[in-house]
């Protein structure tokens, strides 16, 4: 059993190590290209979820992935018991790749006692990228439940997006 939790536990820490390297998140930062640091909404093994004509992307990764002057631009709480979620919208009506749009973000987590914990969301405009993001804290080996209302910006419906996640300090 320990070793599966460790080969688990090392899967999940390369997958998000690849995934960030993949979005250029390692290394030093400087504050004039902070805002380009934060990793964008992109599904590691999930699929966006659709929403008529929008696509929500959504990940949920530890903190310390994020340099410590990122972490303190956005207001977000970083080190080993704090996790970040990403919520990103793309209005799909178009084209295949989409536009990032804003929207109306709110939700929380829910451990297996069912403690709720809201979150509280910050949105964050690179470029042509709009993505949506909020700190929370874990214990070791913390299954989390995520239940995130999206509505799009020119959309007259929310949805609920749901995932739960496994945290690892």
């Amino acid at each position: 059993m320990a070793m599966l939790h460790s080969i688990t536990s090392i899967t999940q820490r390369l997958m998000a190590c690849l995934a960030l390297l993949v979005l250029g998140v390692v290394g030093m930062v400087s504050p004039a290209i902070a805002e380009s640091q934060i990793p964008e909404a992109r599904v590691m093994n999930q699929e966006p979820i659709q929403m008529g004509n929008y696509q929500v992307h959504f990940s949920a990764f530890n903190s310390t992935f994020v340099p410590s002057g990122v972490a303190e631009l956005y207001n977000l709480r970083r080190g080993s018991r704090y996790g970040i979620v990403n919520i990103a919208i793309r209005d799909v009506s178009s084209d295949e790749l989409g536009t990032a749009v804003t929207g109306v973000v709110s939700g929380h987590t829910m451990n297996l006692l069912t403690q709720k914990v809201s979150l509280k969301f910050s949105e964050v405009k690179d470029g042509s990228a709009i993505y949506y993001l909020a700190d929370f804290k874990f214990s070791d080996e913390e299954l989390l439940k995520f239940a995130i209302d999206v509505k799009p910006q020119g959309s007259s419906r929310s949805e609920t997006l749901r995932f739960e996640q496994t945290f690892y300090q």
